[in-house]
């Protein structure tokens, strides 16, 4: 297997390795998910050990993550870029070797891993995966799994050629939710779905800010490698407002609202009814900037009817304190707008509406109100296999050790779903413009200055 060393890992507009390139020639109908595909997992553990387990990223999300895995792994190697946020680990492993470079950690631990975590800013998932990848080992990246299209389309694909096993972290996949809402809506209980609204109360950090001042230094803390957490992105004087959390409203590490939710509110009704295909994605927003997510935005994707999809649906999104009111949804669903929830997933259809109120998809029920009295006491029956404990972390981890495929993996539903989310991300980072989306092609009809935000280029760090 070709492996991308530190040295050669980037190259001005594209990576390579494994006999893969980044850019258009991946795109095309080879490309489209095989429903009867079923992964060859190679490099397997026996069950009876343990997943020898790489972490990069230990502290916030990514020591959530291993904290759950913990019984089923042995902890090989560490890479953080920041110390500080690292030592809650490197203390309860002092015996782990520690990084903060992941590919100094790849190419000297390489025959110490199975499997490796990644929980970095969302800008640096797709370089560590790859290289991951390369080195033959199977990923749990957590969500969104890229920053951009071009690097979804690329994990999809090297996944499917390595057989390795994958895995996003929207770790609300493993719940009974999305499954429910599959059977619920193939029982015909609402009919054909037409119409979806999604809400969140995200952003939680800043959006809408200017742009950064370049003569404005702060001195950078002695724990971080400043370098190494920019990566792959333009290079930015430190400032402390940027880590480590609010990175999640700037373009260069983040990918806002939309990108950081998508994965998982759009999750059930993708999984319940499918909406691959060609789209029409617009949207209205107010406040970003060249550096920054907007303050507020909506967003409407317009799918056409399909051999799957009998009826064109109109899927909308809200973010930044935006929410559906009363004259935006059929009548009779709710009765006054203060009846209308803080978040939401509301999924319309010709003979009645879901509603649900968890962002995980834990809190469904039938509107209106008497049509859910009925419904919850002769709900259909269970088609589709759960996940075990309900556990996405150690489905991966099972997986690894030869079980079954994990339900979010890269092949068959992750990087489709990521893919999705940055459609909104793509329209709204062109200044609201409607994308006409060619799903073979993965291009944007007659807007070619988009292609610089499905395929972006990478610095040399």
């Amino acid at each position: 297997m070709n492996i991308i060393s530190r040295r050669n890992f980037l190259q001005a507009t594209a990576l390579t390795g494994a006999g893969l390139a980044l850019g258009p020639s991946l795109f095309g109908k080879e490309e489209v998910v095989d429903k009867n595909w079923k992964s060859p997992h190679t490099n397997l553990v026996s069950p009876d050990k343990k997943v020898r387990l790489a972490v990069i990223g230990c502290g916030g999300q990514g020591g959530v993550d291993a904290n759950i895995m913990a019984g089923g792994v042995q902890f090989t190697a560490f890479a953080d870029v920041d110390y500080d946020r690292a030592s809650a680990w490197f203390l309860r492993e002092p015996n782990v070797p520690r990084y903060r470079d992941y590919r100094k950690m790849l190419e000297e631990q390489k025959d110490n891993i199975d499997a490796v975590l990644i929980a970095t800013p969302d800008h640096t998932h797709f370089p560590a995966a790859v290289m991951a990848m390369n080195l033959g080992k199977h990923v749990y990246v957590e969500k969104p799994a890229t920053h951009t299209i071009g690097e979804a389309r690329y994990l999809k694909a090297l996944a499917k050629k390595t057989g390795l096993v994958t895995q996003m972290g929207n770790h609300g996949h493993a719940y009974d939710g999305c499954r429910e809402l599959k059977e619920w809506i193939e029982s015909g209980v609402i009919g054909d779905v037409t119409e979806v609204h999604i809400w969140t109360n995200r952003p939680v950090w800043p959006q809408g800010l200017p742009n950064p001042d370049p003569e404005k230094k702060f001195e950078v803390p002695s724990t971080l490698d400043w370098n190494l957490w920019l990566g792959v992105s333009k290079y930015y004087n430190y400032n402390p407002d940027y880590v480590p959390f609010d990175w999640r409203g700037m373009w260069d590490w983040g990918t806002g609202a939309i990108g950081d939710m998508a994965c998982h509110m759009f999750d059930p009704i993708f999984t319940a009814i499918d909406l691959r295909g060609d789209v029409k994605v617009s949207s209205e927003s107010e406040g970003a900037t060249e550096f920054s997510c907007p303050k507020w935005a909506k967003v409407k994707y317009e799918i056409g009817a399909s051999k799957t999809r009998p009826k064109p649906v109109v899927f909308n999104w809200y973010e930044g304190q935006c929410r559906p009111h009363l004259k935006d949804l059929p009548d009779g669903l709710f009765k006054e707008e203060k009846d209308i929830p803080r978040t939401g997933m509301l999924y319309v259809g010709t003979k009645g509406a879901i509603i649900d109120t968890d962002d995980y998809g834990t809190r469904m029920r039938l509107l209106p109100a008497e049509k859910w009295e009925v419904f919850r006491k002769n709900r259909p029956p269970k088609k589709y296999a759960r996940v075990p404990d309900r556990n996405a972390r150690m489905e991966f981890i099972r997986a690894c050790q030869g079980g079954p495929t994990p339900g979010s993996n890269f092949v068959e539903h992750s990087m489709d779903l990521t893919e999705w989310g940055l459609l909104g991300v793509l329209s709204l980072r062109l200044g609201n413009k409607t994308i006409d989306w060619d799903y073979k092609k993965g291009v944007c009809r007659g807007l070619p200055e988009a292609n610089k935000f499905i395929h972006k280029e990478y610095r040399v760090f």
